[in-house]
């Protein structure tokens, strides 16, 4: 019994599980927002990342059988600190312009950075793939959805072509003419599939190959199988939607349509995998090495609290940087140049998808010479930007294509962007101007607006607003609207919600 007290506690007390285990509390506790939030993602069972808590699981494992036969002794390494300070800031940054996707894959490489920090270099060549594993369960494989579902429905396009049916495709719609229509939403871009397939395949590859032309071929062989799968399972129920004129149970079941066709595939798959990993030579990971001596003792305590120190303070300094929120009401204003204020008109066909915004003001302006000349204007109000409720976030957008088809548009030097749009359903042309204001100044959408709140992310402002002024036109080119939208702008940055 005291045999086995002593091996137990001669192997908690190893210096490279140590490392390990006080990196990732130290990373939990100094970024517990951001991962809390990814745990719950992994809670959520009908969605692509349910199956984070088995990545998780398999991370475990895999340091488990390198810290097996290895073990890692403390080698601080200057530029291994300096990578995990400058990885500390890049996260807190994150954190200030509010994009959580960095924050967490920011937090992973984090772990290891402070694993190369203080064990050196050839312990962060060991535990990169146990580690980098889990970023399998990180949601940055969502920036594929759009590029899986476009190509959903371009093989779909084609096979459908050879089946004799007549549809016709418009976006990610499908529309079976006589019969339905299918949409090919996000849900249904195969992201889950794939995910689930190169995590096997990285998996197998981590416990039985020792050679990158094993790695490379089934990771090949698991991209084509998820995406076959996909294309299989869209193709099957539009055709048995036609066929059944739109009563199969496929429709209601392709979830679980989709999964037995997975699970059909993963017998080629592992056949696949089984035939490569005979013909490669086994991994190999050593034998179990001897404790290394305690020489380095003082050092490693020094480079222990400059690592500490260094990759807690940016948290510590921009974390403390945020000030409470100035609150302030949106009033539309009486006028916009020559327009009048008409509140018994009310805009209710320009709705941009923006999630979860703190106001909205709509306001409808007439020209007193014209009654039949008027403007609208919408602002989607952020106050303050924070995770989930903030200008540019995974969702929102600026036009909503489900209404409405963007025939033109271009950006003018201010940073206005002028879009003509006509309406998918009404006969409607009109065209729009969009401008994003980030704590009083305007600029462009996307980057920009991330790069203005890290320019102002010391300052006591922390608002933004999405702001439309848009006119229906009379001809297709909108090109009269255009020159009267661009003669009010300058009011419309004038106004008071605009201010600093």
């Amino acid at each position: 019994m005291s045999a086995v007290a002593s091996t137990v506690q001669r192997n908690l007390l190893r210096p490279d599980l140590t490392v390990l285990i006080g990196g990732f509390l130290l990373v939990l506790a100094l970024h517990w927002a951001p991962l809390e939030r990814l745990f719950q993602r992994w809670l959520r069972f009908d969605e692509a990342y349910s199956h984070g808590l088995f990545v998780f699981g398999a991370s475990l494992f895999l340091l488990y059988r390198v810290l097996k036969h290895r073990q890692f002794g403390l080698q601080p390494s200057v530029l291994g600190i300096a990578l995990a300070a400058f990885t500390a800031l890049a996260i807190s940054l994150a954190d200030v312009v509010n994009i959580q996707i960095l924050q967490q894959m920011g937090a992973v490489f984090l772990w290891w950075a402070i694993a190369v920090a203080m064990l050196g270099w050839r312990a962060g060549w060991n535990l990169a793939i146990p580690i980098g594993f889990l970023y399998y369960a990180v949601p940055m494989w969502d920036y594929l959805t759009k590029p899986l579902v476009g190509a959903a429905v371009v093989v779909n396009d084609i096979l459908l072509g050879f089946m004799g049916i007549h549809f016709r495709v418009e976006g990610v719609y499908i529309y079976l003419l006589d019969v339905g229509a299918f949409e090919v939403a996000d849900g249904c871009s195969g992201l889950r599939y794939l995910v689930v397939a190169l995590t096997l395949s990285t998996l197998f590859s981590a416990l039985n190959f020792s050679r990158a032309r094993e790695w490379i071929i089934l990771h090949l062989v698991a991209i084509a199988m998820a995406l076959l799968v996909n294309w299989v399972r869209i193709f099957w129920i539009i055709l048995a939607g036609y066929q059944t004129d739109m009563q199969t149970s496929l429709i209601d079941d392709h979830e679980m349509f989709g999964w037995i066709l997975f699970a059909v595939c993963l017998v080629p798959f592992f056949f696949i995998a089984n035939r490569l990993a005979n013909g490669s030579p086994e991994p190999s990971l050593g034998v179990p090495a001897p404790q290394p001596a305690h020489a380095m003792a003082k050092k490693s305590i020094t480079a222990t609290a400059l690592l500490a120190g260094l990759v807690a303070l940016p948290v510590w300094l921009i974390g403390g940087a945020s000030a409470a929120a100035e609150q302030r009401t949106l009033v539309a204003p009486e006028r916009l140049g020559d327009y009048v204020l008409a509140p018994h008109i009310e805009d209710t066909l320009w709705n941009p998808i923006m999630q979860r915004t703190d106001q909205v003001l709509r306001a409808s302006y007439v020209h007193p010479d014209s009654s039949d000349q008027r403007m609208h204007l919408g602002i989607w109000y952020y106050n303050p930007q924070r995770q989930n409720h903030e200008l540019v976030q995974f969702g929102n957008r600026p036009i909503n294509t489900d209404d409405w088809r963007v025939v033109d548009q271009e950006t003018d030097r201010n940073g206005w962007r002028y879009v003509v749009v006509h309406h998918r359903y009404i006969q409607e042309h009109r065209i729009v101007a969009l401008g994003y204001l980030v704590n009083g100044d305007w600029t462009q959408g996307g980057l920009q607006v991330k790069l203005q709140m890290l320019r102002t992310a010391f300052s006591r402002h922390n608002f933004g607003a999405l702001v439309s002024l848009s006119m229906v036109c009379d001809t297709d080119a909108c090109r009269a609207e255009r020159e009267l939208l661009v003669a009010e702008l300058r009011h419309i940055q004038e106004q008071p919600f605009a201010g600093k």
